[in-house]
């Protein structure tokens, strides 16, 4: 039997949930022990510190706007160029952030993995 995969869908779930911080549909798209690595400097183990991360994320980022690219797709994994664009509140400046996120994904199409790398610029 050939299991067939909406990579796009896939992708955009995390996008989806990123813009309208939306944890429910973020809880359903990792799965309970995924490790959420971002510049190889800091790991969130688990749902739970990723739901932390992201709840954090909502105080301080706002106004934002998303664009990705799907540039490699296989069954278990994603390699996706991303922008965003947002106020934040912290620094009462605007960011810019273009980088790549590698998605790893089960055989229940949940997130095992993500690792994400960027470079950020900031603006008055």
């Amino acid at each position: 039997m050939v299991v067939s995969i909406d990579h796009k869908q896939r992708v955009e779930n995390y996008f989806i949930a990123w813009k309208n911080y939306d944890i429910e549909l973020l809880k359903s798209i990792f799965s309970e022990s995924a490790k959420y690595i971002i510049r190889r400097k800091k790991v969130y183990n688990g749902i739970e510190e990723i739901v932390k991360y992201w709840k954090k994320n909502k105080e301080r980022q706002k106004n934002i706007q998303l664009h990705w690219k799907i540039l490699n797709s296989s069954f278990r994994c994603e390699v996706v160029e991303f922008g965003a664009y947002f106020w934040d509140i912290e620094s009462k400046m605007y960011t810019k952030v273009n980088g790549q996120i590698i998605f790893k994904y089960d055989c229940n199409n949940q997130i095992t993995s993500l690792t994400e790398s960027y470079k950020k610029r900031t603006t008055k």
